[in-house]
């Protein structure tokens, strides 16, 4: 099998065969790239990963990020491991040349990036939440704030966080308390306090730059009167070497359930009223600004999740494998079988394969997309593509996160008590990946997201994008012997989906708060239909392959496999969203006669 972090076959399918990933050399941006570099880059991130940041991981959960003095110390282990990571250029690969970035496909990007959240997703956050901070500094920062900033955030000297959270707006990010004053040099006096801060104290890195949104004095309340803004925990002179502590304190870190050796502080911002922070992205414009850094990051905590996910199943099939318990099925005596062969264990074992690499398939599918609508000179083909990414952002990150979770809750029960017990890696991924549905939105703010304004967005036109997409694929595999049924029977669901959601955006000026009550089953839907979309379109290609002939052995057996899964995933997992839409669809009321005094404490 190789490695239990990813199952880099099923990996390399979706970037070669299914999204064709050749077709971005074509672009100037990528004309360095070919498959053979990209196999190297992939074979080198496993290598790093397996060998570095896989080794580790349980020694820093069990160490932890000891806080002491304002000061947060990571586990030790992870200094060395970080440092071959940013030495192997991984910090920012998919960054221009002119920032020493490797101008790296996003695909490729996020593939092997899913390699190190599998690894070790406490070391990974920290690197993942310095290249958003980095992004927010190339599109939006001045020539002045790229020339200080960039390059030690790319290299991976400088760390970076987002400074959103405060102890009264958490997800009501319009009631930001957080205080900027204007100083005659154009600088601000940032006051305030931030808390759930991912990296928002460490040791890693010899500077922080924090991201943070704060309001400056006189402006509006609300959305409108957030401005953003970059505050460095050093404050870097103008040779590029540090000055003085920012007066920026760290009042304490958090005691979580998993990612203990990721540091989640509190800080406090200009106890001593001298706090410097420099606007970035224009005053009152903090909300678009942060949003940037926001957005990427809510794909890729779906990649944090699913990556989890898929080490947990690879981890779960191994045991299974092995594990012997009971005589086959329908004997009363024999030999004892692996437990696989039961057929509760292989069932479990079916549901994560289908969902973590259907899954897997439509982040990358999502990457390509942020890949071509940077390089295609088309408008309307870049529209598509920017309606794609908006739209199936929400899908991503929830569908990852949760079902990522789903899949290491389903792999503790394959192992059965051991499982449960810390000696077996399981039980770690479990507590670190549950973190991912509540990270960056939780998936109740993205189920809104979807249906309040994703579906309705210009004039549905994200929608049918995706829409397009979908019925592209059940076309194609109508015309398969052996997928035509399993791609009529999606149609029906997809059909079915499409009527639901004109009734959703019809209800949502009817009546509101209803109509919101059913985001987060209907965001349901939309990933078991995503789900079945990537895998119905690895099975036509998989298909073709078979029906070309000359596949080796093992090939052949793999894409029988795929073909498998997506024929299960359709006729046992997807009939799930009947029961779904007909209640959205009833739209019973009785959700708006349950009050707060009818919760019996």
């Amino acid at each position: 099998m190789g490695n239990k972090l990813m199952d880099l076959r099923d990996a390399r399918f979706a970037i070669y065969d299914q999204l064709k990933i050749s077709d971005l050399y074509a672009y100037e941006k990528f004309s360095d790239y070919s498959d053979d570099t990209v196999d190297l880059a992939i074979n080198t991130a496993e290598k790093l990963a397996v060998n570095e940041y896989y080794p580790i991981n349980a020694a820093g959960d069990k160490a932890g990020v000891v806080f002491s003095d304002g000061k947060a110390t990571v586990p030790a282990e992870f200094h060395a491991a970080y440092q071959k990571f940013c030495e192997g250029g991984w910090t920012a690969p998919a960054e221009s040349y002119d920032y020493g970035g490797q101008q790296m496909p996003t695909m490729l990007n996020y593939l092997t990036q899913m390699l190190f959240f599998a690894a070790n997703q406490s070391l990974m956050v920290y690197t993942c939440l310095t290249h958003s901070a980095g992004k927010v500094i190339e599109i939006f920062g001045t020539d002045e704030q790229k020339s200080k900033y960039l390059e030690p955030i790319w290299s991976g000297r400088y760390g970076g966080c987002m400074d959103l959270t405060e102890p009264e707006a958490g997800s009501d990010v319009g009631s930001i308390k957080t205080k900027a004053t204007p100083n005659e040099d154009g600088t601000f006096n940032i006051k305030g306090n931030k808390l759930f801060i991912s990296q928002g104290e460490s040791d890693l890195t010899e500077n922080l730059i924090h991201i943070l949104l704060a309001r400056v004095e006189g402006d509006p309340e609300g959305t409108k009167g957030l401005s953003c803004f970059v505050v460095p925990k050093f404050r870097v002179n103008d040779d590029g070497t540090l000055g003085k502590l920012n007066d920026v304190v760290c009042t304490g870190v958090e005691h979580k359930m998993g990612m203990k050796g990721s540091a989640t502080a509190s800080l406090a911002y200009g106890d001593n009223n001298d706090c410097i922070g420099e606007l970035i992205g224009g005053r009152g414009k903090g909300i678009i600004t942060m949003f940037n850094m926001m957005n990427e990051q809510r794909i890729v905590v779906g990649m944090e999740g699913i990556a989890m996910g898929s080490s947990a199943y690879l981890h779960a099939l191994d045991f299974a494998r092995e594990r012997k318990q009971g005589v086959a099925f329908g004997q009363r005596t024999g030999p004892q079988v692996p437990i696989i062969e039961h057929p509760d264990v292989r069932r479990n074992l079916l549901v994560t394969k289908s969902y973590t690499e259907g899954i897997r398939a439509l982040l990358l599918y999502a990457a390509k997309c942020l890949d071509l609508k940077e390089v295609v000179d088309d408008e309307t083909a870049k529209q598509k593509y920017s309606n794609l990414v908006e739209i199936l952002t929400p899908i991503c990150k929830s569908g990852g996160s949760d079902k990522g979770f789903d899949a290491c809750v389903t792999a503790i029960q394959i192992f059965g008590g051991y499982g449960y017990c810390q000696e077996y890696y399981v039980e770690q991924l479990a507590r670190d990946c549950k973190i991912t549905s509540i990270y960056e939105g939780t998936n109740g703010i993205q189920a809104n997201d979807l249906l309040g304004r994703k579906i309705v967005m210009k004039g549905a036109s994200a929608f049918q994008a995706l829409i397009d997409e979908i019925q592209s694929v059940i076309a194609a595999a109508k015309g398969i012997d052996g997928l035509s049924d399993y791609a009529a029977e999606l149609g029906t669901y997809l059909d079915k989906f499409i009527e639901t959601s004109g009734l959703l955006r019809e209800r949502l000026t009817e009546n509101g708060f209803l109509a919101y009550s059913w985001a987060t089953p209907y965001l349901s839907i939309a990933e078991d239909i995503a789900v079945a979309w990537m895998l119905l379109d690895q099975s036509v290609i998989a298909s073709g392959k078979l029906a070309a002939g000359g596949a080796a052995e093992a090939d052949a057996i793999y894409y029988e496999s795929k073909i498998n899964t997506t024929k299960f995933f359709i006729s046992s997992i997807l009939p799930q969203v009947t029961g779904k839409l007909d209640a959205i669809d009833k739209n019973d009321d009785t959700f708006l006669k349950l009050e707060d005094k009818y919760f019996i404490d």
